[in-house]
C-alpha cells in the first residue's frame, strides 16, 4: 500500500453545531502549515462554510489529490464516516486519513467501524502527517500512525510529544478562504490539560501541559496585526496556567506597541489560576472578554465533578472580572451523576448572581473515554445509546441522554427547558445594562437580543456575526 503522496486535500467536515464556522479551523491550520514548511502540496475545503458532498467530489476531480484528510470529532462522527465512505466509492484509488479527538480516543476502533479510512493519526498530527506524505520511512516506523497491514489494523504507538511548541510553526492559513470567516484570529498559546474533570475528553487527548513562550505567542499576534487583524481569541484549555507567562505576554504586547486590539479568552479559564492583579494587567493591554469553566454551583458538585476548585475561588474570580470591566461568560454543566435538584438550583442561583454577559448551561454529554461515560454505562443510566446521542444530540439541546436516581428523565426535560430560559434571562439583563441610559429602548433591545431568532442569525449567518462582532470590538475599545 506504500505510495508517495504528492498532493493532499484537508477537509473540515460539515457540522450542525450551533457554533458554525465563524473562524478558520486551527487544527487544519497547524497541519497545513506543517505541509507548507515541508513543501508538500495541499488544498483546503472547510465544509462548515456550507460546502456539500457534491462540492467535495468536484474538488477531488479538479485537484486529483493522492490523500484526503479528515478531522473527526465524536459528535456526528457517523456523518463523517459516511462522507469518507462515499468518497472512496467515488474514487477508490484515493487514500483517506483521519485524525482529531475521535481518532485519538478510540484509535483502531475507528478504522474497524469505517473500512474506508486507510490511516488514522493519533494526538498531535503535524509530524505524523508529514512523515506519511514524504514516504521516507515505512508505515510501521511512523509513531502515532494507525494503518491497515493487509487484513490487520496496526497502531504504531503514541508519538512522543517532546517537541517544544516554539518549534511548531503557527498557522498562516495559506490557501484558506479567510474572507469567509469573521475577522478574528484564533490562537492556542499552549496545549494540554492536567486536570481530571470527569466530563471532559481533553485530558485523554493531551494530559500534559505544554506552552509556547511569550515571544512566540506575540510573534503570531504581530504577524496578523500587520495584516490588519485586531481581534484575537485564545482557545487554550489552560491559558493562565502559569501566571508569569501571561504577565510576559502582556509585557510583550505592550513593548511591541500592539494597540487598539481586543483579546478574548472565550474557551474558559480556571478560576484558581487567576487573581485580581493578573486580570487587571490583562485589561490594560486589551483583554476584554473572558469565560470561566464553573461546572458546579456548590462545593459538593465541584468535588464530585473533580473540578479541583472551590466555589469561593470561582465567585472571587467572577466578581473580580466583572468589577474590572470584563465581559464575562460562564459555563456550567448540570444534571451530572449524583447531583440533586437542590444542587441544580445552586447552579441556577450562581448563574444569576453576577452581572455576567452570558451563561452556557450545558446538557451533559458522556463522551467515550471519560469518567462520566464510564459512570453512566456501569450504572446502566443511558436513555439513549452512545451511537445515537453522539450523532443526534448536542450540549445546548433539551434532550437528556441519561438519567440518575436523583434526577429522573422528566425532571431533566423540565430542567433543560428552564436552563434555556435562564440563559436568555442573563443575556437580556446584559443587553439592558449596555443600553441602561436609554429607558424602554434597553428593555426592547434586551428581549430582541435574547430571542431565538437573533441567536440563530448570530451563529448561522456570517454577515450578521461580522456585524455584531464589529460592534463588540468598538465597544471593547471604548471601555479600554
Amino acid at each position: 500500500m506504500t505510495r508517495t503522496i504528492k498532493s493532499i486535500l484537508l477537509v473540515s467536515p460539515p457540522t450542525s453545531s450551533y457554533l458554525g464556522a465563524a473562524r478558520p479551523p486551527q487544527n487544519l491550520g497547524y497541519l497545513a502549515q506543517a505541509l507548507l514548511e515541508n513543501k508538500i502540496e495541499y488544498h483546503i475545503l472547510d465544509m462548515r462554510l456550507g460546502y456539500s458532498e457534491k462540492h467535495l467530489m468536484t474538488a477531488i476531480q479538479k485537484i486529483e489529490p493522492d490523500l484526503v484528510g479528515f478531522s473527526i470529532v465524536s459528535l456526528e462522527y457517523i456523518k463523517t464516516y459516511n462522507l469518507i465512505s462515499n468518497l472512496k466509492d467515488h474514487d477508490s484509488t484515493i487514500f483517506a486519513v483521519a485524525g482529531g479527538p475521535h481518532v485519538t480516543v478510540l484509535k483502531e476502533q475507528v478504522l474497524r467501524e469505517c473500512p474506508a479510512i486507510d490511516f488514522g493519526v493519533v494526538h498531535e498530527g503535524e509530524q505524523t502527517l508529514v512523515d506519511l506524505c514524504l514516504n521516507k520511512i515505512s508505515y510501521k516506523d511512523i509513531p502515532g500512525l494507525i494503518w491497515r497491514n493487509e487484513d490487520e489494523i496496526t497502531y504504531n504507538g503514541k508519538r512522543k510529544m517532546d517537541i517544544p511548541l516554539d518549534k511548531i510553526a503557527f498557522p498562516t492559513y495559506t490557501h484558506f478562504e479567510l474572507d469567509k470567516y469573521i475577522k478574528e484570529i484564533p490562537l492556542n498559546s499552549s496545549r494540554g490539560c492536567p486536570y481530571q474533570c470527569i466530563f471532559c475528553p481533553n485530558k485523554m487527548i493531551m494530559s500534559r501541559f505544554r506552552w509556547r513562550s511569550a515571544g512566540h505567542v506575540v510573534d503570531e499576534i504581530e504577524f496578523w496585526y500587520r495584516k490588519g487583524y485586531r481581534v484575537f481569541n485564545f482557545d487554550d484549555d489552560n491559558f493562565t496556567f502559569h501566571n508569569n507567562r501571561i504577565y510576559q505576554i502582556c509585557d510583550e504586547i505592550e513593548r511591541r506597541k500592539i494597540v487598539h486590539c481586543d483579546f478574548r479568552c472565550s474557551n474558559g479559564l480556571r478560576a484558581d489560576r487567576v487573581n485580581r492583579d493578573l486580570l487587571g494587567r490583562m485589561r490594560e493591554v486589551g483583554f476584554s472578554y473572558i469565560a470561566f469553566g464553573v461546572d458546579g454551583g456548590n462545593d459538593r458538585m465541584l468535588k464530585l465533578n473533580k473540578k479541583g476548585e472551590t466555589l469561593a475561588q470561582i465567585e472571587t474570580a467572577i466578581a473580580d472580572a466583572c468589577e474590572l470591566g470584563f465581559e464575562v461568560k460562564i459555563f456550567i454543566i448540570t444534571c451530572m451523576p449524583y447531583e440533586t435538584l437542590q444542587d441544580v438550583e445552586d447552579s441556577f442561583d450562581l448563574a444569576m448572581k453576577y452581572p455576567i454577559q452570558r451563561v452556557i448551561l450545558n446538557n451533559p454529554i458522556p463522551y467515550p473515554g471519560t469518567e462520566l461515560f464510564d459512570i453512566v454505562r456501569s450504572n446502566q443510566w443511558f436513555l439513549k445509546q452512545p451511537e445515537y446521542y453522539l450523532n443526534h444530540v448536542t450540549e445546548n439541546e433539551n434532550v437528556p441522554v441519561f438519567e440518575t436516581p436523583e434526577i429522573s428523565k422528566l425532571d431533566r426535560i423540565r430542567l433543560l427547558k428552564r436552563m434555556r430560559k435562564i440563559e436568555k434571562r442573563v443575556t437580556r439583563r446584559a443587553v439592558q445594562r449596555m443600553y441602561h441610559k436609554y429607558r424602554y429602548i434597553n428593555i426592547l433591545m434586551g428581549f430582541l437580543f435574547a430571542s431565538d431568532f437573533i441567536e440563530r442569525m448570530f451563529f448561522k449567518k456570517i454577515w450578521f456575526r461580522r456585524f455584531i462582532e464589529n460592534l463588540r470590538y468598538k465597544r471593547a475599545l471604548l471601555k479600554s
